[in-house]
């Protein structure tokens, strides 16, 4: 059998899972004995993959039910019920390596049905399974944790939420999710920006609106904000995103204003990071890359960091893109400014997110009648009242 090795960890072992009508191969490991197989693997059948590399989580959606894995963790958060696959999850180098056998028995579990186990064969066999024992149940730890699990770092970021037995059922009251935003208003200090023709600066301008767009959000009980300047001050781009990795923020949303060679050039633009594939985002890119030469020079990144944080990075390429034209379609809503059409390109600013990004173009400042509009209290808030629109509709698309 070919075997498929990630940074020297060989999977050379395939389990094949018939489901109802349909079937999928798990490639898998043997570790100290113990069949593992991968988060790589699983997202296969998965609809859905969001990894967050601060708090080191990874979420699969799954057969409808939503999946999160830890490193070093023996407990997995499904659908916001708590199981206990008895042995934890492992980390070697770039790969999750997941318990094979109890990951397939709490799939079985989730979809109503048991499992008939048979070498490398795995049957999910229709009708209720039996009651699972107490110590492989979902399980609430009261007592201090054994020395595997972390309870700062598995218990406190995703609290177990109490079940409700009702006649043999488990019931997990809905939890309501806030999602934290990470606003950055581009530029500021000695980088102004792009100036419009009466001297008006980005800077100044993109601020008004990330503050706008901060109190819109702290409004909404959706979401909790962050905001990477509140003053004119320079920030380097990779330290925008950095603060909103610390942080943990789900989204990252960095606000500014085009400007153009051609004066006629208007409306607005929302932008995703992904290769350019047309000069007018290549040349937009540009400009908001020009920052970095204001930044000290600092030591070189090391190459595998790079390669990890593509990786990660393409993991969000669908979710920031998809919200990138939700928020430009909102902001044309509210405003009446034309769509120019969502576009990916390469900005610095966006390269180390570890979360769906996004970086807006408002308006054009080098086009009179657009930096007209932008002088306009009313219609620098339209356009945060827009982003809030579009931030709200993705959420809203996700699946529970």
């Amino acid at each position: 059998m070919l075997a498929i090795t990630i940074f020297g960890t060989s999977l050379d072992g395939s389990m094949e899972v018939l489901w109802g009508n349909s079937s999928f191969n798990l490639r898998y490991s043997e570790l100290d004995g113990i069949p593992f197989t991968t988060s790589d693997e699983l997202a296969k059948i998965a609809d859905n993959r969001f990894y967050s590399a601060v708090k080191r989580k990874e979420s699969l959606s799954i057969g409808g039910d939503s999946y999160t894995f830890s490193p070093n963790n023996r407990f997995v958060v499904v659908a916001e019920r708590t199981y206990d696959m008895e042995i934890p999850t492992s980390v070697a180098v770039n790969a999750l390596f997941i318990p094979l056998y109890p990951i397939l028995d709490i799939m079985a579990d989730r979809a109503g049905m048991s499992i008939d186990l048979e070498g490398d064969r795995a049957v999910f066999i229709d009708g209720k399974r039996p009651q699972v024992q107490p110590e492989t149940a979902t399980t609430k730890v009261d007592s201090k944790p054994e020395e595997s699990v972390s309870p700062e770092s598995e218990v406190a970021e995703v609290p177990f939420v109490p079940v409700i037995e009702d006649e043999g059922e488990a019931i997990a009251p809905k939890r309501k999710k806030k999602w934290l935003v990470a606003v950055d208003p581009g530029h500021g200090g000695k980088d102004p920006g792009a100036s419009s023709k009466d001297g008006t600066r980005e800077k100044t301008l993109v601020l008004d609106i990330s503050k706008k767009l901060c109190e819109a959000l702290e409004k909404d009980t959706l979401f909790t904000v962050i905001i990477t300047r509140n003053d004119d001050t320079f920030l380097p781009l990779k330290q925008r995103t950095g603060f909103a990795n610390t942080n943990g923020a789900d989204l990252f949303v960095s606000i500014h204003c085009n400007a153009a060679k051609n004066k006629s050039a208007r409306g607005t633009q929302v932008f995703f990071l992904a290769p350019a594939r047309s000069d007018q985002a290549r040349a937009t890119a540009a400009l908001e890359n020009s920052s970095i030469f204001l930044e000290e020079p600092t030591d070189s990144t090391d190459d595998l960091d790079f390669i990890m944080a593509d990786l990660i990075q393409n993991e969000f390429l669908r979710e920031s893109s998809r919200l990138a034209v939700l928020i430009e379609e909102s902001i044309s809503s509210r405003t009446g400014l034309s769509q120019r059409g969502p576009a990916g390109a390469g900005f610095y600013v966006l390269k180390g997110s570890f979360m769906p990004a996004v970086l807006i173009e408002s308006a054009f400042m080098s086009n009179v009648d657009d930096a007209a509009l932008l002088k306009k209290e009313s219609f620098r808030k339209k356009i945060a009242e827009g982003i809030v629109d579009g931030l709200r509709v993705f959420i809203d698309e996700l699946p529970e």
